[in-house]
């Protein structure tokens, strides 16, 4: 009978502490107080600035979950271990504590302590990846089906491709490397339409060639079609850039000319020279004489170099040498994407923008 007050007693403690509005049986963990009269829980101490973890990193660098368990009195729930007394881990599946606190499994999940791959993915180079749809890892680790897809663990080409052997699939209506065949491939300039090779923007086949009719000199319109020397072809055979038609196809220079000097038709008499378009005793400062014209033979296509050295219809006259042009398609100003290592170059006279081969720059 004497120990039954006692008894009583132990068991109105709970009700008391409750009554009064204390939180230290929260989850049923105390957290680790003296036992003083101000009664503090680990909850109270924490919304009191108290050195508890919370889990939220409020400038002091906490690595605390903020949703972990925080120990009370060191203690854990049942499978849970105290983590340097910072919070609970289950290390039998926490993948962020697996197996140790702070050691965390990155990809993968944690079963039984061991870092793991999800069910149906395995491990590739430090990736948990699924063989049986990745196409980098393909039925086993490192099988890229390149442009492929896999498919249950098989490489397989994408509709309208066919495998070509290590892993490459093209398209044989349409790909030049692999045109109508794997093994076919197109030549340089020619496309591959409806698994045939061809030439493609706008050109046309000459001899096994494919060429621009619009712009190319010897095959100008059509193959075969070859300008004059005093002309170009600009969709068709035209008067070179700084000549004039002076009619039935004859490209004259109206600077130089002595027979259409400054104009077609006006032939200079007497003995006199065509300078600067102009009927002159003498040529002008700069030019030479070439019978009855005044030419500057660093730069004219029909005595480049020296007198009546015509360049060839795709060339025109650098410093006195002939090198290959061409027009400058599809641009309005230089530079120019369309002549590529050419030098784009503006003709002084006509505007016309020229590529220019060579190396050695405009001739203007």
């Amino acid at each position: 009978m004497t120990n039954r007050p006692i008894r009583l007693l132990a068991a109105l403690v709970p009700l008391i502490v409750a009554a009064c509005g204390g939180s230290g049986l929260d989850s049923g963990y105390l957290d680790g107080g003296d036992g003083g009269d101000d009664g503090d829980t680990a909850a109270d101490a924490g919304a009191d600035g108290g050195d508890v973890p919370s889990g939220r990193d409020e400038g002091g660098g906490s690595d605390v979950p903020a949703d972990a368990i925080v120990p009370a009195d060191g203690a854990c729930p049942g499978g849970m271990v105290n983590c340097d007394g910072l919070y609970c881990a289950d290390l039998s599946s926490d993948p962020l504590n697996c197996g140790a606190c702070g050691d965390a499994c990155g990809l993968g999940t944690c079963i039984s302590g061991a870092c793991v791959c999800e069910p149906g993915t395995v491990e590739c180079g430090g990736l948990c990846v699924d063989l049986s749809v990745d196409p980098a890892n393909c039925g086993e680790c490192r099988n890229d089906c390149g442009a492929g897809s896999c498919v249950s663990g098989v490489c397989v080409c994408a509709a309208g491709q066919v495998d070509c052997g290590g892993g490459l699939c093209a398209d044989l209506s349409s790909d030049p490397r692999h045109c109508g065949d794997c093994a076919n491939e197109c030549a340089p300039g020619e496309a591959c339409v409806s698994g045939r090779c061809a030439c493609g923007g706008g050109g046309i086949d000459c001899g096994g060639a494919c060429v621009d009719p619009a712009t190319d000199p010897v095959n100008c319109g059509g193959c075969g079609n070859r300008c004059a020397h005093a002309q170009w072809c600009d969709g068709g055979c035209v008067c070179r850039p700084g000549l004039t038609d002076c009619g039935g196809g004859s490209c004259v220079d109206l600077s130089s000319d002595p027979a259409n000097c400054g104009d077609c038709g006006n032939a200079c008499g007497g003995g006199d020279v065509c300078s600067g378009a102009s009927c002159t005793p003498s040529c002008g400062p700069g030019l030479d004489r070439c019978g009855d014209a005044c030419v500057d033979r660093a730069v004219d296509p029909l005595n480049c170099g020296d007198c009546g050295n015509v360049c060839a219809t795709d060339q025109t006259c650098v410093d006195g040498a002939c090198e290959d042009y061409r027009a400058a398609v599809g641009c309005t100003s230089c530079p120019c994407d369309a002549c590529g290592r050419w030098d784009c170059c503006v003709h002084p006279v006509t505007g016309d923008l020229l590529c220019v081969g060579g190396g050695e720059g405009c001739p203007w």
